[in-house]
């Protein structure tokens, strides 16, 4: 999901240190790629867009960058070039031993993947950091998430309900091919840890869902993206 924010406007060395910071986050043995969508702008079509649909231009750019950083991260795993194509949910399907995630903000694009014989599922969501409205946020958080926000956003600097969201977002990611069951934002708690740019995040227990275990995940930001990644080891 995207949200409405301003200016667009990335330098190269702006999107290549988001890359480099997103990176320092995630394990070693998750390869993360991604940048700007100036790979996008090649005349070259890929495979995978014949199934786009009638789609406008900025719709088709992310998405041959999400499917271009993709192809390197998983050349990053040692896996040949091949087409990654759209599920039923719209979702990539990934190669056969691959797990993956892919996200874009009207300017920047990330891709973490990992093998399945590490992990069951991996979930990112990048963001612009942009606060969210107090409806919105609301929509997003439980009360007990926010009884510190003064002190965590003093911290961090940043809006905490968005914060929520994107780690809410990431969670998802990683949590609904799992089961293919659907998510609401209040669905799940979220608990940080700021000094670690940590996040524990449980199902909270409901007339729909039962209690879960606790995931683990965590989050940061560079230049003016907040993003977060969840991924769920193998056994």
């Amino acid at each position: 999901m995207v949200l409405p924010v301003g200016s667009d406007i990335r330098s190269d060395c702006s999107a290549a240190q988001f890359v480099a910071s997103f990176r320092e986050l995630v394990a070693d043995d998750i390869g993360v790629e991604g940048g700007d969508f100036k790979p996008a702008d090649r005349d070259l079509p890929l495979k995978e867009e014949a199934h786009l649909g009638n789609v406008v231009p900025a719709r088709r750019r992310e998405f041959r960058a999400g499917r271009l950083y993709a192809r390197q991260a998983l050349r990053g795993l040692g896996i040949p070039e091949t087409v990654i194509p759209i599920g039923p949910d719209r979702a990539p399907i990934w190669p056969t031993g691959v797990v993956g995630s892919i996200s874009h903000t009207r300017s920047l694009c990330a891709v973490a993947v990992g093998l399945s014989a590490d992990y069951l599922g991996i979930g990112i969501d990048i963001e612009e950091n942009s606060s969210l409205s107090g409806e919105l946020a609301k929509l997003v958080t439980h009360t007990s998430e926010l009884n510190e926000r003064d002190v965590i956003e003093a911290r961090l600097g940043y809006d905490l309900p968005k914060l929520l969201f994107v780690i809410k977002e990431a969670f998802y990611k990683m949590h609904f091919p799992l089961n293919r069951r659907f998510l609401a934002f209040r669905d799940v708690r979220v608990e940080l840890d700021v000094e670690r740019h940590a996040a524990k995040a449980v199902i909270v227990s409901s007339s729909r869902f039962v209690a879960a275990d606790t995931f683990d995940g965590r989050f940061g930001s560079s230049h003016g993206t907040l993003f977060s990644c969840f991924g769920l080891s193998a056994p």
